[in-house]
């Protein structure tokens, strides 16, 4: 076995056997449970229909806000890249997002939208950044792009053509390494909108109830079950952005 791979697999005994001290120093399950019984109560939690749910609408919110990030990162990119101009115009309103805690775009949105909305959009918000500029630095035309360029004009490519064929597989690189980080980002901070705003169904509400009546187990437990599909979701949007037939 490699040395890299041992180190993997120690990490996470590691932290679980830290986890296990600290409980055991602080001796307050209130404050901190042992893993095992947050482990206990995820599986009972998971027995529960409303748990799967609420889960359910909260991938949900995270793929709505995945999509349109995408979507409007995409084409924002593109027109960043090709136009100057453009680029200047959003460099501002990107600017003031990534500097913006996201707990003021969750706080603010509750003015305006309605309870379940409130994930999607502060998460379309908070991903735009990484996607707009993860796009434009694909499509920004390089030496070897412009040479391409040049030569599928001299035999009779359309711009369509020219964009499908040379500039969107040189860009394919960035706008995946894009798209990964900006759906994990969205579990995120859909999960934070949700804490907040506390819509009917989600798993950031099933964390603020049980934060609400101290049950730390629980809290941990739903924490837990979110990295748990986030992970999922993110190994299958990999595989997806890099399938190859």
């Amino acid at each position: 076995m490699k040395k890299e791979n041992l180190c993997k697999i120690i990490s996470p005994f590691f932290l679980i056997l830290l986890w296990y001290a600290v409980a055991a120093i602080i001796a307050a399950p209130l404050i901190l449970p042992f893993p095992h019984t947050v482990l206990l109560r995820l599986f009972t939690l998971a027995q529960n229909s409303f748990f799967w749910k609420a889960f359910a609408f909260t991938f949900l919110r995270v793929i709505i806000a995945f999509l349109l990030s995408f979507i409007i990162g995409f084409f924002s990119g593109l027109l960043s890249a090709d136009y100057p101009c453009f680029k200047d115009f959003i460099a501002f309103p990107l600017n003031i997002i990534r500097v913006t805690p996201i707990i003021a775009f969750i706080l603010l949105a509750l003015f305006w939208f309605k309870s379940g909305i409130v994930p999607v959009v502060t998460g379309i918000l908070m991903s735009l950044p990484v996607m707009i500029s993860a796009a434009e630095k694909g499509f920004t035309k390089n030496r070897e792009n412009q040479e391409k360029l040049f030569k599928a004009s001299c035999y009779g490519f359309t711009g369509f053509k020219a964009f499908r064929y040379i500039r969107l597989p040189a860009a394919l690189p960035s706008l995946m390494a894009g798209a990964e980080s900006v759906f994990g980002l969205c579990w995120k901070v859909v999960a934070a909108g949700e804490v907040l705003s506390i819509p009917r169904y989600g798993a950031g509400s099933l964390m603020q109830y049980s934060q609400l009546h101290l049950e730390t187990a629980d809290t941990l437990a739903y924490t837990l079950a979110i990295i748990i599909f986030s992970y999922i979701g993110g190994k299958i949007i990999h595989k997806m952005i890099h399938f190859e037939p």
